[in-house]
């Protein structure tokens, strides 16, 4: 947990030395397979995809309008629900990149997609659903968006995407 906010923290310092970012644009980072990420088959472990989607998005919405649009405001990026699929491992000490590209969004919700590359081949996909709260309550994404000067507001992420979170409410609502 140490390195995870070492980690935040360190996008959030390094975002006052940085080119700012278009949150319709995408945004690339590169990143090493650490000996703490992997399993004992020396490859990395599930779990660390997700932590590593969570630094890409913390960096555009540190890099981009949305900084101040949600952070400086008090509001809570939350992220509402995920899939990975993993194709191939990447494994210890090698170097990967994670592409992080806005999907779209709706009232709701804002879509992302991550893809794990190394060396041109797609490792894992990685797509999440977020939105932004405030008291315990979602705030209206359609203002926030409005406030930072995205043009394009009826960005409908492709039916795929909606597709993967189309039954979340049923499998909440299932008491499996």
């Amino acid at each position: 947990m140490f390195y995870y906010w070492y980690r935040i923290i360190r996008i959030l310092v390094a975002r006052n030395f940085q080119k700012q970012v278009d949150i319709e644009n995408e945004l690339t980072r590169t990143f090493s397979v650490r000996l703490f990420d992997c399993d004992g088959l020396r490859v990395m472990t599930a779990f660390k995809y997700a932590t590593y989607m969570d630094f890409i998005r913390w960096e555009l919405i540190a890099r981009s309008k949305l900084y101040n649009e949600i952070l400086l405001k008090g509001l809570a990026p939350t992220l509402g629900s995920q899939k990975i699929v993993y194709r191939k491992p990447l494994k210890l000490w090698t170097k990967f990149s994670v592409r992080l590209t806005t999907a779209g969004w709706d009232d709701k919700w804002v879509y992302n997609v991550h893809k794990f590359e190394q060396e041109g081949e797609i490792k894992a996909i990685g797509i999440t659903r977020a939105l932004i709260w405030r008291k315990d309550k979602p705030q209206i994404l359609m203002e926030i968006l409005q406030n930072i000067g995205v043009t394009n507001l009826s960005k409908t992420p492709p039916e795929w995407v909606l597709a993967i979170f189309q039954s979340d409410k049923e499998m909440l609502a299932n008491d499996v």
